[in-house]
């Protein structure tokens, strides 16, 4: 009989064996550790549901805090639109007043410096077209020439208020532009939100886990976002309530320039009118000259007419005065004498030539008086020619022109 142990067993089939020893402790060890194992097992498992439970509650709980905040940031972001849409409302419908300010202004410019000024300028070189006397500096003259620098004045003015219009649209605009970014930035952001929304666990791409530089978180706080829409809202209305004065100014500056138009227009047309009356007076006394001045060389011209049968009536008795006496001087001797007769016949002839040259005389002044009175009667027609082309200018001429002024057009 031999003995064998586990080593010689080994050594004879060439194989390491364990001993019971062992093996029953590597059992015992393995049992033990497989025991672990499942205990692991089931915490981990209660771990596992505690944590689902957990994490699905927290899931819901996030889930209704992020709807909820979303849903207040929307109303807020909504509010917000809202106040810009408003916003902008009031200074759009601004805009539009002070854009017809602007046409208003342009078209007083364009009435005033393209009408007004031309049918000045045309009235004052129609008025230089008068004759003579006529051509005189007077208040007429001086009421076109009033008018003229009025409208340069406000000229000036409507400039300087075309300047404030425009500078007040620019500031309006500028701020219309910063509410309009703003509110397209809102709208973006309220879509976005309702992108968000429409956003579940199961409509996503897991695949974006994957990127985790896709976003960066957000720098600007919440206040400074509030404060932002808050000062260009602010801002926004401080410039609109600040400028609606100005049109209220714009009104009293285009009324008074209104009415100082008016008024001046009212004191040239009056100057015509009476400058009209005027010459239509003058007209009417040169009229009655003339036909005076007519009556009187008619009357003269029978006056000459009448001497002229005196004279010739007188050169015949002075003739037969002087044949008489002619005759007498053939007498003879004694009969030559100076007798009675002889010195009534020299005091009729000595009569006769007095009465002669008198009326020669008096014809004389009578001719030089008619031709004087045609001289009047023709300085009279070119005085009457004269009064009626300056009335024909000013009451005709000038007052058609004086039509296409028409100051209440702005």
């Amino acid at each position: 009989m031999f003995n064998m142990n586990c080593n010689n067993y080994c050594n004879i089939y060439n194989y390491d064996y364990h001993t019971p020893t062992e093996w029953r402790y590597n059992s015992e060890l393995e049992i033990t550790a497989a025991e672990e194992q499942r205990e692991l097992a089931q915490r981990l498992t209660l771990e596992a549901d505690r944590l689902f439970g957990q994490a699905k509650d927290s899931v819901i709980k996030n889930k209704l805090d992020i709807d909820y905040q979303s849903k207040v940031k929307v109303k807020d972001i909504e509010y917000k639109c809202k106040e810009i849409e408003k916003q902008k409302g009031d200074l759009d419908e601004e805009i539009c007043l002070l854009l017809g300010y602007q046409v208003r202004i342009e078209n007083a410019n364009k009435l005033l410096v393209g009408d007004a000024l031309d049918v000045i300028a045309e009235c004052l070189r129609l008025r230089n077209c008068r004759q003579s006397m006529d051509l005189v500096f007077d208040d007429v003259e001086k009421e076109l020439l009033r008018e003229r620098e009025l409208i340069f004045g406000i000229n000036d003015q409507l400039e300087e208020l075309q300047d404030k219009v425009m500078l007040q649209i620019r500031k309006l605009r500028t701020f219309v532009y910063n509410l309009t970014v703003d509110l397209r930035r809102k709208k973006n952001a309220l879509k976005i939100e309702e992108q968000n929304e429409n956003l579940n666990e199961d409509n996503v791409e897991i695949s974006i886990l994957n990127n985790r530089n896709i976003f960066k978180p957000a720098t600007i706080s919440t206040t400074e976002w509030d404060q932002f829409t808050l000062d260009i809202v602010s801002a926004a209305n401080k410039v609109l309530v600040d400028g609606r004065p100005i049109r209220a100014f714009f009104d009293k500056c285009l009324n008074k320039m209104f009415e100082d138009l008016v008024s001046q227009s009212a004191a040239v047309d009056l100057a015509f009118k009476l400058r009209v009356e005027e010459y239509l007076e003058v007209i009417e006394k040169l009229n009655e000259q003339r036909v005076e001045t007519i009556k009187n060389v008619e009357e003269v011209q029978e006056t000459i007419e009448k001497m002229k049968k005196a004279i010739d009536d007188r050169e015949a008795y002075l003739a037969l005065a002087h044949s008489r006496l002619l005759n007498r001087t053939r007498r003879e001797g004694v009969e030559l004498c100076r007798d009675e007769l002889e010195l009534r016949l020299y005091d009729e002839v000595v009569q006769l030539e007095r009465d002669v040259k008198s009326l020669q005389n008096m014809m004389a002044e009578s001719v030089e008086c008619r031709r004087r009175l045609k001289q009047s009667t023709a300085r009279i027609d070119v005085q009457l020619q004269v009064k009626q082309n300056s009335l024909h200018i000013d009451n005709d001429l000038c007052t058609e022109q004086r039509k296409r002024i028409n100051y209440r057009a702005f």
